[in-house]
């Protein structure tokens, strides 16, 4: 129950598409600026854009360092807000194949 607290929060806060300027959360202990989603989007966008035009055809296997940026990625290629990227929460060691718009989807229903 804690994390759909913690959900709804983060919603309220940042908005349906996670813009809001006055949701950014605090430094890290290094000092180094946190992200919010939409500070990730454009990253994302520019691989999704590498990746096509360089490996138009092959198969490609994304390897992130946590849950977040696939549950992102997922989020641009269905069209989900940002605010739902929990739901497409990605476990340790979890493989999904074959994203599209409508893997997406279905796993949003």
């Amino acid at each position: 129950e804690a994390e759909s607290a913690v959900w709804a929060m983060d919603a309220d806060e940042a908005g349906p598409y996670g813009t809001n300027p006055s949701s950014r959360p605090p430094p890290n202990e290094d000092g180094t600026p946190a992200e919010t989603l939409s500070d990730q989007v454009p990253r994302l966008r520019q691989l999704l854009s590498a990746c096509e035009s360089i490996y138009s055809g092959d198969t490609v296997l994304l390897i992130f360092p946590d849950g977040t940026g696939p549950a992102l990625l997922s989020c641009l290629i269905g069209g989900i807000p940002l605010y739902r990227t929990h739901e497409l929460e990605v476990k340790a060691g979890e493989v999904r194949i074959n994203v599209n718009y409508e893997s997406v989807r279905a796993i949003m229903r």
